[in-house]
């Protein structure tokens, strides 16, 4: 991805600078046609590095100004309140920016879109229609917690791993010492004996030898084999090959079925809930699919809904989807709340995944537990031989 500086105008014909990140120019012209903006100059930004801010601070963030909206404050006052108690420097020089812009006569919407790499794609869509429905106190809570949510179902995806993960790296450490530094001591012993090694010790030996002098090239490998797996997924062909596997076995079908729409459902409900028009919300939910495949299966609802069809019909006659997804909607539809349908859907797949996930690591860790308890009963049991060995050795 790069970063692009663009000038446009809007529908009234105002002019609108800003940055904003995306894969290529015809990607970022795209982008800005998409967000009713009109590009007239669209450039690559040479050497930006983007401004890391947590995601924490961007959430208090929304929460704070939707507070003080809803307490009556003007929007350029709460701006300044915020700054003045903002901890974190950069993001603090953000919205200093962002209060400059407001106080030079440019809506809230205009401003968050030229920090489109702190906020993100979202959130200036969000604002203007907080903006045009006279309601942006309410919208700026709900989008709060909608970010918050997605930020607690990533901590919940990293948190599920650490401890199987410190697991395995605990046990491969152990094993690792016992090869390169203990088992050579009782080898050593037969050898100033003049004595055969026992077979197993041997084997065990000879592992721990290859690692002590060789043991520096399979960081190496990890090494390249991650940035070199992450270059490649990058590319578009691979890319599509690796979501193609993804899909062709179950379990992992599962996981990525369930994450992807827990974040699209999610994405749509949120911003048709807060005005945003249903066109705008399923290019804006397409865009946050990662998987290729799902992504592709999308797709033409952005067609099929400006043709006159409704969203239930589209996911029912779709293979790639639950039926859960289709028959939700239909009654969403029905009861004229697609917004609400859509979060809970949304709901109902992060629970699933996350109940799934409980399940997966409740066998992992003893999948992991009795895998490495096998390998160090080898060791200990050639260490055993050694022993009794020496003590079959006639001095």
């Amino acid at each position: 991805m790069a970063y692009f500086q663009y000038q446009a105008r809007d529908a009234r014909g105002e002019i609108q600078r800003g940055v904003l990140e995306a894969a290529s120019e015809l990607e970022a012209v795209r982008k800005l046609k998409s967000g009713r903006l009109y590009p007239t100059r669209v450039k690559p930004v040479k050497n930006r590095s983007p401004r890391r801010v947590p995601q924490e601070h961007i959430i208090r963030f929304f929460y704070d100004l939707s507070d003080l909206l809803l307490a009556g404050l003007p929007v350029d006052r709460a701006l300044a309140l915020i700054s003045t108690n903002q901890t974190h420097k950069v993001f603090q020089r953000v919205v200093q920016g962002l209060l400059e812009e407001v106080q030079g006569g440019s809506d809230l919407s205009s401003a968050i879109a030229k920090y489109g790499d702190i906020f993100g794609n979202l959130s200036d869509h969000m604002v203007r229609a907080g903006e045009a429905s006279g309601t942006l106190g309410p919208i700026l809570k709900r989008f709060a917690f909608y970010m918050e949510q997605r930020q607690a179902f990533r901590q919940a995806l990293v948190s599920s791993m650490i401890y199987p993960c410190i697991l395995l790296v605990t046990s491969l450490i152990s094993m690792v010492v016992l090869m390169v530094y203990v088992i050579p001591k009782f080898a050593q012993i037969f050898h100033d004996l003049n004595q055969k090694v026992p077979f197993l010790t041997n084997i065990m030996l000879q592992v721990g030898l290859f690692l002590e002098e060789y043991g520096w090239i399979i960081p190496v490998l990890l090494g390249v084999g991650f940035y070199g797996g992450r270059y490649l997924y990058r590319k578009p062909p691979v890319r599509r090959v690796i979501d193609r596997l993804l899909f062709y076995f179950p379990f992992s079908r599962y996981l990525v079925l369930h994450s992807e729409l827990t974040r699209f459902c999610r994405t749509m409900g949120t911003m048709i809930q807060s005005g945003v028009p249903l066109l705008r919300a399923i290019s804006l939910g397409e865009e946050l699919l990662t998987n290729t495949v799902l992504k592709q299966a999308v797709g033409p609802l952005h067609r099929e809904i400006k043709a006159g069809h409704s969203m239930s019909n589209f996911f029912r006659s779709s293979s790639a989807f639950p039926p859960r997804v289709g028959t939700m909607l239909r009654i969403s539809e029905e009861q004229g709340n697609l917004g609400e349908g859509l979060l809970s859907l949304g709901d109902f797949f992060d629970k699933e995944l996350n109940r799934s996930l409980q399940r997966f690591m409740a066998l992992l860790e003893p999948v992991i537990i009795i895998g490495t308890g096998l390998v160090m009963a080898v060791m200990v049991l050639s260490m055993f031989t050694a022993i009794f060995g020496i003590n079959e050795i006639q001095f």
